[in-house]
């Protein structure tokens, strides 16, 4: 069980509400606001007001968000977006996430796929510290966190899965050790034959070109991406499946079940992703 969080009320004209940490309760909250204040306190930190609970690593980066009501929904645009995979693999047997945050994918995927093997990689433990606020299922059989550097795990992961989700940011953005060809080959290696890799990409836009592009290289241009104006994510999808494109037709009848079934915007997805595909580009949103 994760020990009692420090709170103090928000010390931000921007926001309101109450701050959480990871500090002793016998801390000095003066020295702790201005920590908070100056931009020099470093650890992850949580803003919670009304019915919502974001992560921050910072306060102009929010790096998850939980409806305190509903904590299995996905609540922002990008998390729905990325579980667009169950189009063209709506049964999957084991997914790796690189990357918790506040765990929205791995609850999402664990609540709504029962008999998927759920495994998550985050290199803060900080982070994986607030897995009990944002109710993150302890381990278990078929679920499981790892506080590890996912460029370290993938190198020495030998088993297959069938889907991985990356979504590992820093400070800034995508940490540039995730988006190099070695990463994306490794990444290659350990997914099933016919497995999927999807990626969030945000942060500063003027790196997105080189990221897809070394994507398209290892995965044989066996890609397609969306947008996610709010926000202005990226979600890119890379088949080791050589039976590339998909048959949208097929995709189209799987988004009507998965609406049925999860009630995600999947038709819109479905069409955007075969906009990308037909156009030889990477689709908007």
């Amino acid at each position: 069980m994760s020990p009692p969080l420090f709170e103090l009320p928000c010390p931000f004209d921007i926001e309101t509400g109450t701050v959480s940490l990871l500090e002793p309760l016998d801390s000095n909250p003066e020295a702790l606001r201005q920590q908070l204040l100056d931009g020099t306190y470093d650890k992850p930190f949580l803003i919670g007001h009304d019915d919502r609970l974001t992560l921050h690593l910072s306060l102009s980066l929010i790096q998850s968000t939980m409806k305190v009501s509903d904590p299995d929904a996905l609540d922002l645009i990008y998390t729905q977006k990325m579980m667009a995979f169950l189009l063209f693999y709506p049964r999957p047997k084991g997914i790796l996430l690189l990357g918790l945050g506040g765990g929205s994918l791995a609850k999402y995927c664990y609540r709504h796929l029962p008999r998927t093997d759920i495994t998550a990689v985050e290199i803060n433990p900080h982070v994986i510290g607030f897995r009990q606020a944002f109710c993150i299922p302890d381990n278990g059989e078929r679920f499981r966190i790892h506080c590890a550097d996912a460029t370290e795990y993938i190198r020495t992961h030998r088993a297959r899965t069938d889907i991985v989700l990356l979504d590992a940011f820093d400070g800034l953005g995508i940490a540039p050790e995730l988006t190099s060809p070695d990463f994306y080959s490794q990444v290659h290696e350990c997914l099933s034959a016919n497995g999927i890799l999807v990626m969030n990409l945000a942060g500063d836009k003027t790196g997105f070109g080189d990221p897809l592009s070394r994507l398209a290289e290892v995965f044989d241009d066996r890609l397609l991406s969306i947008k996610v104006r709010d926000g202005g994510n990226q979600i890119a999808f890379a088949f080791k499946s050589r039976q590339f494109p998909p048959r949208w037709d097929l995709v189209q009848t799987q988004a009507r079940d998965l609406e049925k079934k999860l009630g995600l915007d999947f038709g819109r997805f479905a069409r955007h992703l075969e906009k990308s595909q037909r156009r030889d580009g990477y689709g908007d949103s």
